[in-house]
């Protein structure tokens, strides 16, 4: 993939520039590479990417109304959305819990599963 990118240049098939949002965005894009490999470890693979890319959808908004100003057909329904969003993501994030299975041994030498929440 990143042999073949470099072909758009070879052929000329786009105009091809450097521009300082294309850098910012590469400064915001490494960080946040990183800190979602740490995000999966500590949340697992599903709420880490769910909030994650909620949150992407989030910044994009932001940035694209206020930094851009672009426009919206109706921006109080646009916030609305936006507030569902999150609490959509807090609701995810706070209501997802790994669950561990321990093994308890009675008395009779019979076992039984017990399912916890950390």
């Amino acid at each position: 993939c990143f042999v073949t990118s470099w072909l758009v240049l070879v052929f000329r098939i786009e105009d091809f520039s450097y521009t300082p949002w294309g850098i910012i965005s590469g400064l915001f894009w490494v960080p946040g590479g990183i800190a979602t490999i740490f995000a999966i470890q500590s949340v697992g693979l599903a709420v880490a990417i769910g909030v994650g890319n909620a949150f992407i959808v989030l910044v994009s908004f932001v940035w694209g109304i206020f930094v851009f100003n672009e426009s919206v057909q109706s921006l109080p329904a646009a916030c609305i959305s936006i507030l569902c969003m999150m609490t959509g993501i807090f609701g995810m994030a706070f209501f997802s819990s790994s669950t561990t299975t321990t093994t308890i041994t009675n008395d009779d030498d019979t076992e039984e599963e017990e399912s916890s929440s950390n």
